[in-house]
């Protein structure tokens, strides 16, 4: 017994005194289990494993599986775990979940990470399979200027972007393409891109076009005409009924809406260069059409959120000629038009290139590509003249979009031809001919400081990336008016234009829709269809009785003549008769 109790000590703490008594305290099962489990769960320090886990996973295998004879094969199973935990030295995969929308972004820039297929061999010359020189599309340096201005798309989209782009001038023929920005929606996002096509397409375009446009307009003449004969011809069956014949007959339509101003050709004007959109990096680029004046002027008067769907319908008033795709390359124009801007002296026009000197119309605002051309001798401003306030050594290089919607103006009453020989050569002899005022506007080239302000709010502001390095600073311009759209400016000659916006004008008054026209006069004025109020009912009995049959005088007064008296006669005694 004694034998037991000093071996049952050497297992168990016993108090001494206690165990002088003759008495042993039991152990605590939850302390024991407690204080077990801790012992297994101690890491290895060469794999970083325990063996509780190991444990669990056999067990959970096991039971998972319940094989016969499990006791035989005890040690495979705890060798199969070992193996299926093992990882060598050299392996640098981690197993992470990858959500969703991750996993479908990788799967669209992986085919970018690859190299392009070498292309099957072609007996087209080679100047005409000249592309775009994607050298000036170093997206990863222009990021380095986005970030210094504080803006800018992740550094993987604008390398996949410029993946993407490569691969766009493979596909389409693109002489020259550039990054113009990005522009948010409700739903969907528009990656914009900023192309000039060959001028071989420009003419192939041009000629589609028209013959379009043309067959359109002979279309919508056709159908009016058909129009204002059915209403005017109208079938007997159809005929109004004779009650109501005295009505004034049905007014129709007097009002002719005023000639329509021809869109410009591809190439030329608003339609200089070609635009084409996605939604994310990946998708397939769209090409946006080419814009009319009239979308133009009604992007003027409406105010309304991009939601990211080419297809959507603008339901706005006055209602927007088109979908949303056309609503987009409209607001893609006037944002070209008012931010995109140049330091001075970069672009020279065409003429001064070559030592001509042309005369150039105020106002004209360009007609064809060739008005403008980068300067061989440009010598940059400093960053001080860059970055004044006074925007003197910034200019517009791109056409002002008068209020017709082109960026030159359109004679709707033009004089026929052969009419001043026919009113004579002296100017003495020709008459005074009313006729629509040309409309201007700024030339190009014309300095931003001639900018208007809108209720004392400068169009731009200006300033330095730095004010203590000066010689690696970098001058930014930021519109006012269409908020996201930016400008930089290196010491060299490297500038760039780009927008980062929701598309929408700034408005300092809340934004007040168009309100609808006054309801028109349709029928003359007359007791036909004049409001008249009921009479009460002693109006009514008044008008009765001055309308009662009017009372026959007696007979003594009547002066019946001796004709009738005679007949009279006759018939009384011819009832005598009968009686």
């Amino acid at each position: 017994m004694i034998n037991d109790l000093a071996n049952l000590g050497s297992i168990i703490e016993i108090n001494p005194e206690e165990r002088d008594l003759g008495r042993v305290a039991l152990p605590n099962e939850e302390h024991e289990f407690v204080y077990a489990k801790a012992f297994l769960q101690k890491n290895s320090t060469v794999t970083g494993e325990n063996l509780y886990d190991h444990l669990s996973e056999i067990l959970n295998k096991i039971l998972s599986e319940r094989p016969e004879n499990v006791v035989d094969f005890f040690e495979e199973y705890c060798r199969k775990i070992k193996e299926k935990r093992f990882r060598p030295l050299t392996d640098h995969l981690e197993d992470i979940y990858v959500a969703p929308g991750r996993y479908r972004l990788a799967n669209k820039l992986l085919p970018f990470l690859r190299p392009l297929p070498p292309e099957a061999p072609s007996t087209v010359d080679p100047e005409d399979l000249e592309r775009a020189d994607m050298t000036k599309n170093n997206m990863l340096d222009l990021l380095a200027y986005f970030e210094i201005a504080g803006l800018g798309l992740p550094r993987l989209e604008m390398f996949c972007l410029t993946m993407s782009m490569r691969q766009l001038i493979r596909a389409e023929p693109i002489t020259r393409v550039r990054f113009w920005g990005k522009i948010f929606g409700m739903h969907k996002n528009y990656l914009v891109l900023e192309a000039d096509l060959k001028d071989e397409e420009y003419v192939k375009r041009n000629e589609n076009y028209n013959a379009a446009a043309d067959n359109k307009i002979d279309d919508l003449v056709t159908d009016h005409l058909e129009q204002m004969k059915r209403e005017q011809e109208l079938p007997a069956e159809d005929a109004l009924p004779q009650l109501w014949a005295t009505l004034p007959p049905t007014p129709r339509i007097q009002y002719e809406e005023p000639p329509e101003p021809p869109s410009e050709p591809s190439g030329v004007g608003v339609n200089k260069t070609v635009y084409y959109v996605c939604n994310e990096v990946g998708d397939p680029w769209v090409q946006l059409p080419d814009a009319t004046p009239k979308q133009i002027r009604i992007a003027r008067q409406i105010y309304k959120t991009f939601t990211g769907d080419l297809n959507q319908a603008i339901v706005s008033y006055p209602l927007f000629p088109g979908t949303e795709r056309n609503y987009l390359r409209a607001q893609i124009a006037r944002i070209s038009a008012g931010t995109h801007i140049s330091p001075l002296g970069f672009y020279i026009f065409a003429g001064e290139a070559f030592g001509e000197a042309e005369e150039f119309e105020e106002g004209a605002g360009g007609d064809n590509k060739g008005d403008i051309s980068e300067n061989p001798k440009y010598d940059p401003p400093s960053i001080k003249d860059l970055t004044d306030k006074s925007m003197m050594f910034w200019v517009h290089h791109n056409n002002h979009i008068l209020n017709q919607g082109r960026t030159t103006w359109w004679n709707s009453n033009p004089l026929p031809e052969g009419i001043d020989e026919e009113l004579g050569e002296e100017e003495e002899e020709k008459p005074v001919i009313a006729g629509p005022e040309p409309e201007t506007g700024p030339a190009l080239l014309t300095p931003c400081s001639e900018d208007v302000t809108l209720d004392a709010i400068p169009a731009w502001s200006v300033r330095s990336s730095s004010d203590i390095a000066e010689e690696y600073a970098v001058a930014i311009v930021k519109s006012n008016f269409w908020p996201g759209a930016y400008g930089f400016a290196a010491q060299g000659k490297t500038f760039h234009n780009v927008y980062f916006g929701s598309g929408l004008k700034v408005m300092v008054p809340n934004f007040s829709p168009n309100p609808l026209p006054p309801v028109e006069q349709d029928y003359p004025l007359g007791p036909e269809i004049m409001e008249i109020l009921d009479p009460t009912g002693a109006e009514e009995e008044t008008w009765r009785i001055a309308h009662l049959p009017k009372e026959l005088p007696p007979k003594e007064l009547r002066g019946e003549d001796e004709l009738g008296g005679e007949e009279a006669e006759e018939e009384e005694e011819e009832e005598d008769e009968d009686d």
